[in-house]
């Protein structure tokens, strides 16, 4: 579907489930994403979870990434709760363990990103990140997200409270970084 010079994005098929379950329930993971343990039980709902979130229903749409060459699955990301008269949407991504710290996020958020901006036409992409996840932070704002606001103690973990920091990006601001009229 679309690819960059590591990655590329397909359209998820049924045998992927199983190891978006082991990503959503390793703690190591989940510590990261705002939407918490996704505790997955029986097959069919299984499968209407997961058809409801890479389904492209006019508000969410989502890929499965993986790597160009080898076509292993390294994560997934989405578009979701997109708000389609405003042009906006919540931008999520996850990568498994074995694929952290190689610049593959960056990778995955820049493809992400020209798709929602320059296919979708998106006005504003917003994401939410616990504010102890830095690494994350820092590539967003490499990105171009500039903190929009806080939710002040979202997270209770480990016996204490966290911050989630609301992150926007706009078209605009999109298109002069990346030199696109």
């Amino acid at each position: 579907m679309f690819e960059s010079s590591r990655l590329r994005f397909r359209a998820p098929i049924a045998s992927d489930l199983v190891l978006l379950h082991q990503w959503w329930s390793d703690p190591e993971i989940m510590q990261f994403q705002t939407t918490g343990f996704i505790r997955l039980s029986r097959e069919s709902t299984n499968i209407e979870l997961f058809d409801r979130w890479f389904s492209d229903t006019g508000n969410d749409v989502g890929f499965i990434i993986t790597h160009r060459e080898s076509g292993d699955v390294m994560g997934f990301c989405n578009l979701w709760g997109a708000n389609l008269k405003n042009r906006s949407a919540m931008l999520g991504i996850l990568l498994g363990k074995p694929y952290w710290g190689h610049g593959f996020g960056s990778e995955a958020l820049a493809l992400l990103l020209a798709y929602a901006f320059t296919e979708l036409n998106m006005h504003r992409v917003e994401l939410g990140v616990f504010a102890f996840n830095q690494r994350a932070i820092h590539v967003y704002q490499k990105a171009g997200f500039r903190e929009a606001g806080r939710r002040r103690q979202t997270l209770f973990r480990a016996g204490q409270w966290h911050d989630e920091v609301i992150m926007d990006l706009l078209q605009e601001e999109y298109m002069a970084v990346h030199g696109v009229a």
